[in-house]
């Protein structure tokens, strides 16, 4: 069985969604949403979602309330600065 389902857009206010639509060669369109949509409802990681991330960590360094290590096991933590010096460089550099 098939089902369509129809749903409206905005010009202005959808322009991204808009634009990569027109953007799907012919015959794509409804295969490109199923897997949008499929991405979206088994929890897939988007760089939309590892950027929210990116900016909370930089707002908690600024305001002191995050810590490199934080949230971890203790001994994983500490295994983690050792052999990561350099994303623990990059993340305490954030709030600077």
């Amino acid at each position: 069985m098939r089902l369509t389902i129809s749903f409206t857009l905005d010009d202005e206010h959808d322009y991204k969604i808009v634009r990569w639509l027109r953007d799907l060669p012919k015959g794509e369109k409804s295969k490109a949403i199923r897997d949008a949509l499929d991405a979206h409802l088994s929890g897939s990681v988007t760089l939309g979602d590892v950027y929210q991330t990116v900016k909370e960590i930089e707002r908690k360094l600024q305001n002191g309330t995050f810590s490199v290590g934080a949230g971890l096991d203790p001994d994983y933590a500490d295994d983690f600065e050792k052999e990561n010096p350099d994303i623990i460089e990059t993340l305490r550099n954030l709030g600077k």
